[in-house]
């Protein structure tokens, strides 16, 4: 019978969201009976759903599905979140101001009066790229060819390639699977760009553009902050053939590279390959990795110390540790296992606080984290010293590490730091778009004073198929007041509101909310109905003029703590009050709401009932992507068996 309920279970995935979508075209019978062929062949090795696991023809199938019937990533995957590539559009339009920006997995828009510019970006693997980011901008804002002023990449596609195929050939020879999938995801990703591009566009007609990768983060945390002059610190992965650079921006226009580290030397990588260690995905895992540091000790410092310096002011990573240059299956070395004398996390096994097993992997962790925050702060001193600025900008995917940006207000000569709402490469495609915009209009966007709020993605998809599963409890009029009502009872409401936030984290539009005074209440929503990992905390919102009841906050990181971008230290008075929040290390990645938001609105409601912070976690079961439309949240929905959803046109209760 379990067997069964899982079967059928997969089955409702594939056929009652993805075979819906491509009925309509035709293909409904060969989608259908491939389904069941996979399903019933595989049936014995399917193991249980709620813990994302699927046979490997399963997974194989899934990706191949989703990603060539119609490029959309929904509930089906972890693969939603790994966004590599990017790009960025530039139109002329003269009658649109609105905003439209999705920085996870689709396309958007950024329009001022005069001149707007699009961002679109690439789920990993994603066939469909470029077709599906046009598709979706045409259909959202009926755009042609004649609208499109210039499309610009996001990196330098060829220096990006030549970078890692020649490291690639210098570890092992050309037959190795790393250049020989090198070789192939370039090729079918953005080596053809160009040649794609070409298909769905009249490119002979349209200038393409092609942004430096660490420019195109610098340009994204420009876009939200112009506040001239600064110095921008970039550190991720790596990206055409950079891993960390200093800029000193002096404007938008006078932005001079003063500084930077090659490929392989790559401080992203230490900490993705320590990730792969612990035995969580590259790329999705490091966010577990960060929260289990907190349980452990340092114990490995030293010895994850003689593996990567920065010294003599260059960033050197020993290779022979790492294998990220010679391998696909792994990014950690044997050498490194023998070093630390721990056999690597098998990630199918039980990981349980409180075990022996458990507190080694956190004690690895925790000296990741710090040799992590240790080398990063060099490197800013270094930032300091050879441009004079106090006035910091952060991006790369190593700015999405809390715990190290919390920490750098410790360092005295940083006057400011300021981050984007998407740090990855994801929101390098707002770089790449502004870049294009000034190139274009050889103006600042502060000049142009496009709208730069935090939830610019427009979502258009109908309610009609609600009232199959719920009950309509309050209308647009008065859906806020009852929600904080029903949040005042104990009770967890999903958010679908309006438009989606910009970046990887949930800003309240896509969210799971609940009182944040009750510690067990949350429990149930993390462990649950989430499926997280218990590690990893649960976030509070607070009204600006609550936070500083509440958290001890630092004036250098303000900008940072309306998009969770960083942590703050709970008052004593608080720590029972709020325990559900604070995390074992005594930190909480708050966000500061202003009483115009949507949690604003709910929070202010609340203050009459005595509840002065909620919960809020992304709307998604773990490894998911956040849910984009209503569509989407109405599965969701059914499968977390969750009682309330909350859109902009009213307050639904499940049947």
């Amino acid at each position: 019978m379990e067997k069964l309920s899982e079967k059928w279970r997969l089955y409702e995935l594939f056929c009652q969201y993805s075979f819906e979508k491509i009925c309509k075209e035709g293909r409904d019978d060969k989608i259908k009976k491939k389904i069941e062929n996979i399903i019933n062949k595989d049936s014995d090795k399917i193991v249980e759903f709620n813990e994302h696991k699927l046979s490997e023809d399963l997974l194989k199938f899934r990706n191949q599905f989703i990603h060539s019937e119609f490029g959309k990533v929904n509930l089906l995957g972890p693969i939603g979140k790994e966004c590599l590539y990017s790009m960025g559009f530039l139109i002329d339009l003269d009658d649109i101001s609105e905003v439209y920006l999705d920085a996870e997995n689709y396309s958007g828009c950024i329009n001022s009066k005069t001149c707007g510019w699009i961002a679109w970006q690439l789920v990993k693997g994603d066939k469909s790229f470029p077709r599906q980011g046009l598709q979706e901008l045409i259909k959202n804002y009926n755009l042609s060819e004649e609208n499109i002023a210039s499309v610009t990449f996001y990196e330098k596609p060829v220096r990006a390639w030549i970078t890692v195929l020649k490291h690639s050939v210098k570890y092992n020879p050309i037959k190795n699977d790393l250049t020989r999938n090198y070789f192939k995801n370039a090729w079918r990703s953005s080596m053809r760009f160009h040649m794609d591009l070409s298909k769905y566009i009249k490119v002979k007609k349209i200038p393409i553009l092609y942004s430096e990768h660490h420019l195109s983060h610098t340009l994204s945390t420009l876009y939200y902050y112009n506040e001239f002059p600064c110095v921008s610190v970039v550190v991720d992965g790596y990206g055409d053939k950079y891993c960390t650079s200093i800029h000193h921006v002096k404007s938008n226009k006078e932005i001079v590279n003063l500084w930077s580290s090659e490929y392989p030397h790559s401080l992203g990588l230490f900490y993705s390959a320590i990730t792969d260690f612990l035995g969580f995905a590259v790329n999705e895992g490091e966010y577990k990795m960060m929260g289990l540091a907190s349980f452990g000790k340092p114990d490995f410092y030293e010895t994850l110390k003689k593996t990567i310096k920065f010294e003599n002011n260059k960033l050197i990573v020993d290779t022979n540790y790492y294998d990220y240059v010679r391998r696909t299956d792994r990014s950690y070395s044997d050498l490194l296992t023998k070093e630390l004398g721990v056999n690597p996390r098998r990630p199918d096994l039980p990981f349980e606080v409180g075990t022996e097993d458990f507190q080694i992997y956190a004690n690895i962790a925790s000296s990741a984290q710090k040799l992590l925050e240790d080398l990063l702060f060099s490197i800013f001193k270094y930032a300091n010293e050879i441009t004079g600025e106090s006035n910091f900008l952060f991006s790369g995917g190593v700015a999405m590490n809390s715990a190290a940006v919390s920490k750098t207000t410790k360092l005295d000569f940083i006057k400011k730091l300021n981050l984007p709402p998407s740090p990855g490469d994801s929101g390098a495609a707002i770089g790449a778009a502004y870049y294009g915009f000034i190139n274009k209009t050889n103006v600042s966007v502060s000049q142009n004073n496009i709208n730069k709020n935090l939830y610019p993605g427009r979502i258009t998809s109908n309610e009609d198929f609600f009232d199959l599963v719920f009950d309509k409890i309050a209308d647009e009029k008065n859906c806020l007041e009852k929600t904080s009502e029903i949040i005042s009872q104990d009770e967890i409401v999903a958010t679908c509101y309006s438009n989606i936030e910009t970046g990887p984290r949930a800003l309240g539009q896509r969210s799971l909310i609940c009182n944040a005074h009750k510690a067990e209440l949350i429990k149930v929503l993390s462990t649950d109905i989430k499926k997280r990992n218990v590690f990893r905390p649960t976030a509070p919102a607070v009204l600006k003029k609550d936070a500083e009841t509440f958290f001890n906050l630092d004036e250098k990181l303000m900008n940072c703590y309306t998009h969770m971008a960083t942590t703050a230290i709970p008052k004593d008075k608080v720590l029972q009050d709020i325990k559900g929040v604070i995390h074992v290390d005594k930190t909480s990645r708050v966000q500061i709401c202003e009483e115009n938001s949507l949690l604003g609105k709910i929070l202010m409601n609340l203050n009459k009932y005595k509840i002065y912070v909620i919960a809020n976690t992304s709307f998604n079961i773990s490894s998911d992507p956040m849910v984009y439309d209503k569509e989407d949240a109405f599965l969701a929905v059914e499968r977390m068996k969750i009682k309330y959803l909350l859109t902009e046109t009213g307050l639904y209760k499940r049947k």
